[in-house]
Protein backbone atom coordinates (compact mmCIF):
# COMPACT_ATOMS: atom_id res chain seq x y z
CA UNK A 1 0.00 0.00 0.00
CA UNK A 2 1.30 3.86 -1.11
CA UNK A 3 0.85 5.75 1.86
CA UNK A 4 0.52 9.78 1.45
CA UNK A 5 1.66 12.11 3.68
CA UNK A 6 0.19 15.14 4.05
CA UNK A 7 0.49 18.14 6.20
CA UNK A 8 -2.45 19.08 8.25
CA UNK A 9 -4.02 22.50 9.26
CA UNK A 10 -3.52 24.09 12.47
CA UNK A 11 -4.61 22.29 15.44
CA UNK A 12 -8.33 23.32 16.95
CA UNK A 13 -8.21 24.66 20.44
CA UNK A 14 -7.05 22.50 23.24
CA UNK A 15 -4.69 20.94 20.52
CA UNK A 16 -1.81 23.70 21.13
CA UNK A 17 0.33 22.53 22.38
CA UNK A 18 1.34 20.03 19.72
CA UNK A 19 4.27 21.58 17.27
CA UNK A 20 3.86 19.86 14.34
CA UNK A 21 1.87 16.98 13.00
CA UNK A 22 2.04 14.93 9.88
CA UNK A 23 -1.30 12.92 9.17
CA UNK A 24 -0.68 9.37 7.16
CA UNK A 25 -3.62 8.66 5.02
CA UNK A 26 -5.49 5.40 7.01
CA UNK A 27 -7.57 2.91 6.19
CA UNK A 28 -10.25 3.54 8.47
CA UNK A 29 -9.09 2.60 11.74
CA UNK A 30 -10.06 4.96 14.80
CA UNK A 31 -7.27 7.67 15.47
CA UNK A 32 -5.67 8.90 18.70
CA UNK A 33 -2.66 9.88 19.41
CA UNK A 34 -0.30 10.17 23.09
CA UNK A 35 0.50 13.92 24.03
CA UNK A 36 3.95 12.63 25.04
CA UNK A 37 5.63 15.52 27.84
CA UNK A 38 8.64 15.36 30.11
CA UNK A 39 6.63 14.07 32.78
CA UNK A 40 3.41 13.43 31.58
CA UNK A 41 1.83 10.81 29.05
CA UNK A 42 -1.51 11.36 28.28
CA UNK A 43 -4.15 10.15 26.04
CA UNK A 44 -5.78 13.01 23.80
CA UNK A 45 -8.43 11.97 20.60
CA UNK A 46 -8.02 12.86 17.28
CA UNK A 47 -10.84 12.11 15.16
CA UNK A 48 -12.04 15.95 14.74
CA UNK A 49 -9.11 16.86 13.01
CA UNK A 50 -10.21 15.74 9.57
CA UNK A 51 -12.86 14.00 7.70
CA UNK A 52 -10.05 10.75 6.88
CA UNK A 53 -9.15 8.67 10.11
CA UNK A 54 -5.54 9.67 10.35
CA UNK A 55 -2.51 8.26 12.74
CA UNK A 56 -0.62 11.39 13.82
CA UNK A 57 3.10 11.52 14.30
CA UNK A 58 4.06 14.13 16.41
CA UNK A 59 7.38 16.49 17.31
CA UNK A 60 7.91 18.29 20.52
CA UNK A 61 8.82 21.54 20.70
CA UNK A 62 11.44 21.21 23.46
CA UNK A 63 13.51 18.75 23.73
CA UNK A 64 14.28 15.48 26.39
CA UNK A 65 13.44 16.44 30.01
CA UNK A 66 11.90 19.67 29.08
CA UNK A 67 15.36 21.26 27.39
CA UNK A 68 15.56 22.53 23.42
CA UNK A 69 15.92 19.34 21.22
CA UNK A 70 19.51 18.37 20.93
CA UNK A 71 20.10 19.87 17.28
CA UNK A 72 18.77 23.36 18.71
CA UNK A 73 20.05 23.12 22.18
CA UNK A 74 21.94 25.71 24.16
CA UNK A 75 24.80 24.51 26.29
CA UNK A 76 23.96 24.42 30.25
CA UNK A 77 25.67 27.92 30.78
CA UNK A 78 23.66 29.84 27.91
CA UNK A 79 20.40 28.46 29.22
CA UNK A 80 21.37 29.51 32.47
CA UNK A 81 21.87 33.57 31.53
CA UNK A 82 18.70 32.99 29.20
CA UNK A 83 16.18 31.57 31.92
CA UNK A 84 15.98 33.31 35.08
CA UNK A 85 16.94 30.93 38.15
CA UNK A 86 17.12 31.20 41.58
CA UNK A 87 20.15 30.26 43.93
CA UNK A 88 19.98 27.39 45.92
CA UNK A 89 21.18 29.02 48.66
CA UNK A 90 20.61 32.71 48.96
CA UNK A 91 23.92 35.04 48.88
CA UNK A 92 27.62 34.92 47.94
CA UNK A 93 28.32 32.03 46.65
CA UNK A 94 30.58 29.88 49.48
CA UNK A 95 34.03 29.83 48.80
CA UNK A 96 34.25 26.24 49.67
CA UNK A 97 31.76 25.30 46.87
CA UNK A 98 33.89 27.17 44.52
CA UNK A 99 36.64 25.12 45.58
CA UNK A 100 34.61 22.25 45.35
CA UNK A 101 33.45 23.05 41.93
CA UNK A 102 37.46 23.76 40.62
CA UNK A 103 38.24 20.24 41.97
CA UNK A 104 35.46 18.45 39.91
CA UNK A 105 35.39 20.13 36.66
CA UNK A 106 38.62 18.22 34.68
CA UNK A 107 36.77 15.35 35.92
CA UNK A 108 33.06 15.54 35.37
CA UNK A 109 32.34 13.97 32.08
CA UNK A 110 28.12 13.82 31.70
CA UNK A 111 26.31 15.16 28.43
CA UNK A 112 24.49 18.17 30.70
CA UNK A 113 26.43 19.59 33.21
CA UNK A 114 30.18 18.26 32.64
CA UNK A 115 32.83 20.89 32.46
CA UNK A 116 29.68 23.93 33.65
CA UNK A 117 29.88 22.98 37.07
CA UNK A 118 30.38 25.93 39.70
CA UNK A 119 29.82 26.98 42.36
CA UNK A 120 26.10 27.56 42.41
CA UNK A 121 25.67 24.19 40.98
CA UNK A 122 27.59 22.75 44.00
CA UNK A 123 25.12 24.58 46.37
CA UNK A 124 21.92 23.39 44.33
CA UNK A 125 23.44 19.72 45.55
CA UNK A 126 24.07 20.46 48.87
CA UNK A 127 20.62 21.52 49.16
CA UNK A 128 19.73 18.38 48.16
CA UNK A 129 22.20 16.26 50.04
CA UNK A 130 21.33 17.77 53.34
CA UNK A 131 17.49 16.89 52.38
CA UNK A 132 18.34 13.20 52.22
CA UNK A 133 20.30 13.19 55.21
CA UNK A 134 17.44 14.64 57.15
CA UNK A 135 15.47 11.83 56.14
CA UNK A 136 17.99 9.28 57.27
CA UNK A 137 18.21 8.09 53.90
CA UNK A 138 21.59 6.61 52.52
CA UNK A 139 24.01 8.22 50.18
CA UNK A 140 22.44 6.67 47.31
CA UNK A 141 19.71 8.40 47.65
CA UNK A 142 21.30 11.59 47.18
CA UNK A 143 22.95 10.08 43.64
CA UNK A 144 19.85 9.52 42.45
CA UNK A 145 17.91 13.12 43.38
CA UNK A 146 21.05 14.89 42.21
CA UNK A 147 21.21 12.84 38.57
CA UNK A 148 18.04 14.06 38.14
CA UNK A 149 18.55 17.60 38.96
CA UNK A 150 21.64 17.75 36.58
CA UNK A 151 19.66 15.78 33.59
CA UNK A 152 16.85 18.03 34.59
CA UNK A 153 18.24 21.55 35.34
CA UNK A 154 21.80 21.29 35.12
CA UNK A 155 21.43 21.76 39.13
CA UNK A 156 19.75 25.12 38.20
CA UNK A 157 16.55 26.02 40.20
CA UNK A 158 14.86 27.55 37.15
CA UNK A 159 11.65 30.05 38.10
CA UNK A 160 10.34 30.44 34.65
CA UNK A 161 8.62 27.54 33.07
CA UNK A 162 9.71 27.41 29.39
CA UNK A 163 8.62 23.34 28.74
CA UNK A 164 4.89 23.57 29.64
CA UNK A 165 4.80 24.57 33.23
CA UNK A 166 7.91 22.35 34.44
CA UNK A 167 9.69 24.20 37.49
CA UNK A 168 13.04 24.51 39.69
CA UNK A 169 15.58 21.93 40.11
CA UNK A 170 13.39 18.58 39.11
CA UNK A 171 11.32 20.28 36.33
CA UNK A 172 8.26 19.23 38.10
CA UNK A 173 4.69 20.82 37.06
CA UNK A 174 2.05 22.04 38.82
CA UNK A 175 -0.35 21.02 36.58
CA UNK A 176 0.49 17.54 37.21
CA UNK A 177 0.21 17.62 40.82
CA UNK A 178 3.81 18.41 41.84
CA UNK A 179 2.95 21.80 44.06
CA UNK A 180 2.15 25.46 43.39
CA UNK A 181 4.83 26.77 41.48
CA UNK A 182 5.82 28.68 44.84
CA UNK A 183 6.44 25.65 45.95
CA UNK A 184 8.62 23.80 43.39
CA UNK A 185 10.87 26.62 43.20
CA UNK A 186 12.29 25.96 46.66
CA UNK A 187 14.85 23.52 46.51
CA UNK A 188 13.84 22.17 50.12
CA UNK A 189 9.93 21.83 48.80
CA UNK A 190 11.19 20.25 45.55
CA UNK A 191 13.59 17.56 46.77
CA UNK A 192 11.49 16.18 49.05
CA UNK A 193 8.57 15.75 46.69
CA UNK A 194 10.60 13.82 44.41
CA UNK A 195 11.80 11.77 47.11
CA UNK A 196 8.62 11.08 48.07
CA UNK A 197 7.79 10.18 44.75
CA UNK A 198 10.77 7.99 44.08
CA UNK A 199 9.88 5.87 47.75
CA UNK A 200 6.35 5.23 46.73
CA UNK A 201 6.74 4.10 43.10
CA UNK A 202 9.30 1.92 44.60
CA UNK A 203 7.66 0.10 47.16
CA UNK A 204 10.32 -2.43 49.82
CA UNK A 205 12.63 -0.27 48.87
CA UNK A 206 13.38 -1.18 45.50
CA UNK A 207 15.57 2.33 44.55
CA UNK A 208 17.95 0.70 46.70
CA UNK A 209 19.49 -1.50 44.36
CA UNK A 210 19.36 -1.29 40.55
CA UNK A 211 20.20 0.68 37.63
CA UNK A 212 19.80 4.52 38.54
CA UNK A 213 19.02 5.88 35.42
CA UNK A 214 15.75 3.72 35.06
CA UNK A 215 15.27 4.81 38.96
CA UNK A 216 15.01 8.20 38.03
CA UNK A 217 12.81 7.33 34.36
CA UNK A 218 10.04 6.01 36.87
CA UNK A 219 9.71 8.96 39.50
CA UNK A 220 10.25 11.42 36.21
CA UNK A 221 8.39 9.70 33.60
CA UNK A 222 10.24 11.50 30.82
CA UNK A 223 9.99 11.48 26.73
CA UNK A 224 14.06 9.70 26.62
CA UNK A 225 14.45 7.76 29.44
CA UNK A 226 17.94 7.25 28.37
CA UNK A 227 18.92 10.91 29.69
CA UNK A 228 19.62 9.90 32.79
CA UNK A 229 22.22 7.58 32.91
CA UNK A 230 24.89 9.62 31.57
CA UNK A 231 24.62 11.83 34.45
CA UNK A 232 25.36 9.48 37.28
CA UNK A 233 29.23 9.87 37.10
CA UNK A 234 28.58 13.30 37.63
CA UNK A 235 26.58 13.23 40.13
CA UNK A 236 28.43 10.16 41.99
CA UNK A 237 31.23 12.83 42.24
CA UNK A 238 29.37 15.79 43.92
CA UNK A 239 27.69 13.81 46.33
CA UNK A 240 31.14 11.76 47.12
CA UNK A 241 32.45 15.51 47.63
CA UNK A 242 29.77 17.56 49.67
CA UNK A 243 28.13 14.74 51.65
CA UNK A 244 30.16 15.37 54.48
CA UNK A 245 29.45 19.22 54.69
CA UNK A 246 25.84 19.46 52.88
CA UNK A 247 24.11 21.15 55.58
CA UNK A 248 26.83 24.67 56.08
CA UNK A 249 25.26 27.78 55.12
CA UNK A 250 26.43 29.34 51.78
CA UNK A 251 27.60 32.40 54.12
CA UNK A 252 29.66 30.33 56.44
CA UNK A 253 31.75 28.04 54.65
CA UNK A 254 34.09 27.30 57.63
CA UNK A 255 31.20 24.79 58.97
CA UNK A 256 31.86 22.70 55.52
CA UNK A 257 34.83 20.86 55.92
CA UNK A 258 37.27 22.61 54.91
CA UNK A 259 39.01 21.54 50.91
CA UNK A 260 41.77 19.81 51.85
CA UNK A 261 45.05 21.14 52.50
CA UNK A 262 47.93 20.04 49.84
CA UNK A 263 50.35 20.56 51.91
CA UNK A 264 51.66 17.94 54.74
CA UNK A 265 52.41 18.43 57.70
CA UNK A 266 54.87 16.32 59.55
CA UNK A 267 54.61 15.50 63.29
CA UNK A 268 58.12 14.15 63.70
CA UNK A 269 61.30 14.57 62.15
CA UNK A 270 63.60 11.43 62.93
CA UNK A 271 66.14 9.19 61.24
CA UNK A 272 65.83 5.71 61.45
CA UNK A 273 62.40 3.74 59.08
CA UNK A 274 58.68 4.58 59.80
CA UNK A 275 60.18 7.49 62.65
CA UNK A 276 59.30 10.15 60.20
CA UNK A 277 56.34 11.68 58.54
CA UNK A 278 56.25 12.18 54.91
CA UNK A 279 52.31 13.77 55.10
CA UNK A 280 49.70 13.66 57.44
CA UNK A 281 46.74 15.33 55.52
CA UNK A 282 42.94 14.99 54.71
CA UNK A 283 42.28 13.50 51.57
CA UNK A 284 39.78 13.92 48.77
CA UNK A 285 37.86 11.10 49.68
CA UNK A 286 34.72 11.27 51.76
CA UNK A 287 34.15 8.98 55.34
CA UNK A 288 34.72 5.96 55.17
CA UNK A 289 33.30 2.51 56.89
CA UNK A 290 33.92 -1.22 56.71
CA UNK A 291 32.90 -1.32 53.34
CA UNK A 292 35.87 0.11 52.00
CA UNK A 293 39.45 -0.93 51.10
CA UNK A 294 42.37 1.58 50.93
CA UNK A 295 45.71 0.73 49.62
CA UNK A 296 48.42 2.09 48.18
CA UNK A 297 49.90 1.60 44.24
CA UNK A 298 51.47 3.65 41.41
CA UNK A 299 48.57 4.04 39.10
CA UNK A 300 49.38 6.29 36.44
CA UNK A 301 52.81 5.78 36.35
CA UNK A 302 54.25 9.08 37.87
CA UNK A 303 56.49 7.18 40.51
CA UNK A 304 54.39 8.38 43.45
CA UNK A 305 52.03 5.79 45.12
CA UNK A 306 48.42 6.79 45.07
CA UNK A 307 45.30 5.92 47.12
CA UNK A 308 43.22 2.83 45.47
CA UNK A 309 39.72 2.86 47.17
CA UNK A 310 38.13 -0.44 46.68
CA UNK A 311 34.10 -0.45 47.74
CA UNK A 312 32.64 -3.86 47.74
CA UNK A 313 29.11 -2.94 48.93
CA UNK A 314 26.57 -0.24 48.80
CA UNK A 315 27.22 0.96 45.72
CA UNK A 316 24.89 3.33 43.86
CA UNK A 317 25.99 0.77 40.84
CA UNK A 318 25.41 -2.18 42.76
CA UNK A 319 28.83 -3.69 41.26
CA UNK A 320 32.38 -3.12 42.90
CA UNK A 321 33.63 0.33 42.84
CA UNK A 322 37.06 1.54 42.39
CA UNK A 323 38.50 5.24 43.42
CA UNK A 324 41.69 6.56 42.77
CA UNK A 325 43.08 9.25 44.69
CA UNK A 326 46.53 11.27 42.61
CA UNK A 327 49.33 10.38 45.43
CA UNK A 328 51.47 13.49 43.27
CA UNK A 329 48.73 16.32 45.30
CA UNK A 330 48.88 14.25 48.29
CA UNK A 331 45.64 12.33 47.43
CA UNK A 332 43.30 15.48 47.03
CA UNK A 333 42.70 15.03 43.37
CA UNK A 334 40.21 11.78 41.85
CA UNK A 335 41.83 10.49 38.92
CA UNK A 336 39.91 7.38 38.19
CA UNK A 337 36.01 6.57 39.51
CA UNK A 338 34.47 3.55 38.19
CA UNK A 339 32.55 0.51 38.63
CA UNK A 340 34.32 -2.67 37.96
CA UNK A 341 33.96 -6.15 36.08
CA UNK A 342 33.46 -7.52 39.35
CA UNK A 343 29.69 -7.91 40.80
CA UNK A 344 29.09 -6.77 45.15
CA UNK A 345 31.52 -8.23 47.10
CA UNK A 346 31.33 -8.67 51.11
CA UNK A 347 32.88 -9.56 54.04
CA UNK A 348 34.04 -13.02 52.48
CA UNK A 349 36.16 -10.96 49.80
CA UNK A 350 39.74 -10.20 50.14
CA UNK A 351 41.34 -7.40 48.10
CA UNK A 352 44.53 -6.48 46.99
CA UNK A 353 46.87 -4.31 44.04
CA UNK A 354 49.40 -5.59 41.79
CA UNK A 355 50.55 -4.92 38.74
CA UNK A 356 49.29 -8.44 37.49
CA UNK A 357 50.31 -9.04 34.09
CA UNK A 358 53.44 -6.79 33.71
CA UNK A 359 51.92 -4.14 31.97
CA UNK A 360 53.11 -1.42 34.54
CA UNK A 361 49.46 -0.56 35.35
CA UNK A 362 47.58 -2.11 38.88
CA UNK A 363 45.22 -4.68 38.63
CA UNK A 364 42.89 -5.50 41.13
CA UNK A 365 42.74 -8.81 42.77
CA UNK A 366 40.03 -10.26 44.79
CA UNK A 367 39.96 -13.30 46.20
CA UNK A 368 36.46 -14.48 47.64
CA UNK A 369 37.30 -17.49 50.75
CA UNK A 370 34.37 -18.79 51.11
CA UNK A 371 30.57 -19.10 49.44
CA UNK A 372 32.26 -20.08 45.77
CA UNK A 373 30.20 -21.94 43.42
CA UNK A 374 33.58 -24.41 43.45
CA UNK A 375 33.68 -25.09 47.47
CA UNK A 376 36.84 -23.76 47.35
CA UNK A 377 38.50 -20.18 47.82
CA UNK A 378 38.81 -18.81 44.35
CA UNK A 379 40.74 -15.97 42.64
CA UNK A 380 39.51 -13.08 39.66
CA UNK A 381 41.76 -10.35 38.76
CA UNK A 382 40.29 -7.07 36.83
CA UNK A 383 42.91 -5.48 34.51
CA UNK A 384 43.88 -2.03 35.79
CA UNK A 385 44.69 -1.03 31.75
CA UNK A 386 40.83 -1.33 31.12
CA UNK A 387 39.96 0.86 33.90
CA UNK A 388 38.98 -2.46 35.74
CA UNK A 389 36.88 -3.90 33.07
CA UNK A 390 37.82 -6.80 31.90
CA UNK A 391 38.60 -9.78 33.97
CA UNK A 392 42.46 -11.07 33.73
CA UNK A 393 41.98 -14.53 35.75
CA UNK A 394 38.83 -16.03 37.07
CA UNK A 395 39.70 -19.86 38.51
CA UNK A 396 39.39 -21.82 41.80
CA UNK A 397 42.46 -22.20 43.82
CA UNK A 398 43.39 -25.40 45.94
CA UNK A 399 42.10 -24.13 48.65
CA UNK A 400 39.52 -24.88 50.75
CA UNK A 401 37.54 -22.30 52.30
CA UNK A 402 38.73 -19.97 54.27
CA UNK A 403 38.29 -17.07 56.46
CA UNK A 404 38.76 -13.76 57.62
CA UNK A 405 42.35 -15.45 59.58
CA UNK A 406 43.65 -15.30 55.89
CA UNK A 407 45.11 -12.68 54.50
CA UNK A 408 46.66 -12.89 50.16
CA UNK A 409 49.40 -11.08 48.55
CA UNK A 410 50.60 -10.95 45.10
CA UNK A 411 54.06 -11.67 44.51
CA UNK A 412 56.59 -13.52 41.86
CA UNK A 413 57.93 -15.74 45.04
CA UNK A 414 60.25 -18.02 42.85
CA UNK A 415 61.43 -15.91 40.32
CA UNK A 416 59.91 -17.89 37.51
CA UNK A 417 57.60 -14.98 35.85
CA UNK A 418 54.65 -15.72 37.62
CA UNK A 419 52.93 -14.44 40.39
CA UNK A 420 51.87 -16.51 42.75
CA UNK A 421 49.79 -15.93 45.87
CA UNK A 422 51.26 -15.88 49.34
CA UNK A 423 48.78 -16.89 52.04
CA UNK A 424 49.08 -15.83 55.47
CA UNK A 425 46.70 -17.12 58.39
CA UNK A 426 46.44 -15.80 61.46
CA UNK A 427 47.02 -17.68 64.73
CA UNK A 428 43.92 -16.11 66.36
CA UNK A 429 43.29 -15.36 69.97
CA UNK A 430 45.62 -18.10 71.95
CA UNK A 431 46.94 -19.57 68.69
CA UNK A 432 50.51 -20.32 69.01
CA UNK A 433 52.01 -19.86 65.43
CA UNK A 434 51.33 -17.78 62.23
CA UNK A 435 51.19 -19.95 58.86
CA UNK A 436 52.61 -18.93 55.58
CA UNK A 437 52.01 -20.45 52.15
CA UNK A 438 52.68 -19.97 48.19
CA UNK A 439 50.18 -21.20 45.73
CA UNK A 440 52.04 -21.36 42.65
CA UNK A 441 50.69 -19.02 39.73
CA UNK A 442 52.38 -21.35 37.10
CA UNK A 443 50.79 -23.95 38.28
CA UNK A 444 47.21 -22.06 38.45
CA UNK A 445 47.25 -21.72 42.19
CA UNK A 446 46.69 -25.60 42.47
CA UNK A 447 50.25 -26.91 44.19
CA UNK A 448 52.02 -25.16 46.89
CA UNK A 449 55.39 -23.76 46.54
CA UNK A 450 56.30 -24.05 50.02
CA UNK A 451 57.02 -28.05 51.13
CA UNK A 452 55.82 -27.20 54.69
CA UNK A 453 53.83 -24.08 56.17
CA UNK A 454 56.42 -21.46 57.31
CA UNK A 455 55.60 -20.79 61.27
CA UNK A 456 55.48 -16.68 62.12
CA UNK A 457 55.21 -15.07 65.27
CA UNK A 458 51.56 -15.05 66.77
CA UNK A 459 49.29 -12.65 65.24
CA UNK A 460 45.70 -11.80 65.57
CA UNK A 461 43.32 -8.97 64.90
CA UNK A 462 45.64 -6.23 65.77
CA UNK A 463 48.10 -7.40 62.94
CA UNK A 464 48.22 -6.53 59.60
CA UNK A 465 50.33 -8.70 57.25
CA UNK A 466 51.85 -7.35 53.74
CA UNK A 467 54.05 -8.77 51.75
CA UNK A 468 56.57 -6.60 50.01
CA UNK A 469 60.35 -6.32 48.67
CA UNK A 470 61.95 -4.47 51.72
CA UNK A 471 65.54 -4.72 51.31
CA UNK A 472 66.01 -4.93 47.20
CA UNK A 473 67.07 -8.53 47.02
CA UNK A 474 63.76 -9.99 44.72
CA UNK A 475 62.80 -11.69 47.53
CA UNK A 476 59.60 -11.08 49.30
CA UNK A 477 59.64 -10.23 53.10
CA UNK A 478 56.67 -10.18 55.49
CA UNK A 479 55.69 -6.59 56.78
CA UNK A 480 53.64 -7.50 60.04
CA UNK A 481 52.29 -4.30 61.44
CA UNK A 482 50.90 -4.11 65.18
CA UNK A 483 48.48 -1.93 65.77
CA UNK A 484 47.55 -1.99 69.29
CA UNK A 485 48.84 -3.96 72.48
CA UNK A 486 52.56 -2.93 71.98
CA UNK A 487 54.75 -2.51 75.02
CA UNK A 488 55.74 1.09 73.03
CA UNK A 489 52.17 2.11 73.02
CA UNK A 490 52.51 3.15 69.18
CA UNK A 491 51.84 1.38 65.96
CA UNK A 492 54.68 -0.88 65.30
CA UNK A 493 56.57 -3.05 62.49
CA UNK A 494 58.24 -5.95 62.06
CA UNK A 495 59.60 -7.24 58.90
CA UNK A 496 60.83 -10.66 58.43
CA UNK A 497 63.75 -11.86 55.58
CA UNK A 498 61.95 -13.50 52.79
CA UNK A 499 64.95 -14.97 51.76
CA UNK A 500 64.94 -17.06 54.85
CA UNK A 501 61.68 -18.04 54.36
CA UNK A 502 61.45 -15.55 57.21
CA UNK A 503 63.24 -17.21 59.92
CA UNK A 504 65.20 -13.78 60.39
CA UNK A 505 64.45 -10.23 61.21
CA UNK A 506 65.15 -7.17 58.69
CA UNK A 507 63.33 -4.58 61.19
CA UNK A 508 61.36 -4.15 63.96
CA UNK A 509 60.59 -0.65 64.97
CA UNK A 510 57.82 1.47 66.62
CA UNK A 511 56.16 4.37 64.41
CA UNK A 512 55.65 8.12 65.80
CA UNK A 513 51.82 6.95 65.25
CA UNK A 514 49.31 6.46 68.07
CA UNK A 515 47.68 3.05 68.03
CA UNK A 516 45.62 2.27 65.30
CA UNK A 517 42.36 0.31 65.06
CA UNK A 518 39.11 -0.63 63.02
CA UNK A 519 38.66 2.58 61.34
CA UNK A 520 42.01 2.79 60.12
CA UNK A 521 43.03 0.96 57.05
CA UNK A 522 47.23 0.05 56.29
CA UNK A 523 49.14 -0.51 53.38
CA UNK A 524 52.98 -0.17 51.96
CA UNK A 525 54.31 1.19 48.68
CA UNK A 526 56.64 3.38 47.95
CA UNK A 527 54.96 6.62 48.33
CA UNK A 528 57.68 8.94 47.80
CA UNK A 529 59.78 7.45 45.23
CA UNK A 530 62.76 6.72 46.64
CA UNK A 531 63.03 3.19 46.24
CA UNK A 532 62.44 2.46 50.02
CA UNK A 533 58.91 1.12 51.00
CA UNK A 534 56.52 3.52 52.96
CA UNK A 535 53.87 2.92 55.47
CA UNK A 536 50.29 4.53 54.95
CA UNK A 537 48.02 4.85 57.76
CA UNK A 538 44.22 5.93 56.38
CA UNK A 539 42.06 6.89 58.94
CA UNK A 540 38.69 6.55 57.59
CA UNK A 541 35.92 8.10 59.80
CA UNK A 542 36.01 10.12 63.30
CA UNK A 543 38.83 12.55 62.08
CA UNK A 544 38.88 16.47 63.04
CA UNK A 545 38.62 17.57 58.98
CA UNK A 546 35.16 15.65 58.53
CA UNK A 547 37.45 13.35 55.81
CA UNK A 548 39.39 10.04 55.46
CA UNK A 549 42.61 11.22 56.30
CA UNK A 550 46.08 9.84 55.67
CA UNK A 551 49.24 9.30 57.47
CA UNK A 552 52.77 8.77 55.47
CA UNK A 553 55.58 7.45 57.12
CA UNK A 554 58.95 7.19 55.30
CA UNK A 555 60.68 3.76 55.67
Amino acid sequence: MIKVIRALPPPPAGMEDWCSTMAVIGEGREVSAFQVGPHHRRRTTARSWAAPPLLLSVTLAAGPLGLPDAAHAATPTTRAAAVPAAACRPGTAANADRAVADQLRPLMNGRRLGSSVNAGSIACARVIVRNVQARGLPRRAAVIAVTTAIAESTLHNYTIAVDHDSLGLFQQRPSMGWGLPGELTDPDYATNAFLDAMIRKHPGGSWRTGDIGQICQRVQISGKPAAYSPEVHDAQLIVDRVWAGAGAPAASPATTPATPTTTPTPLKQANGPFQRSLAVTPTGLAPADERHHISMADWNGDRRADMVVVQGAGTTTGRTEVRVLNGATNFQALVLNTATALGPADQRYAFSVADWNGDGRPDLVAVQRSGTASGRTELRVVDGASSFQRLLVDTTTMLAPTDERHSFAVADWNSDGHNDVVVTRKSGPGGRRTEVGVLDGAANFQRDLLQAPVTLPPTDDRHDIFVADWNADRRPDAVIVQKSGTTSGLTEVRILDGATTFRSDLLQASTPHGTTGARDDLSVADWNGDGRLDLLVARKSGTTSGWTEAHVLGG
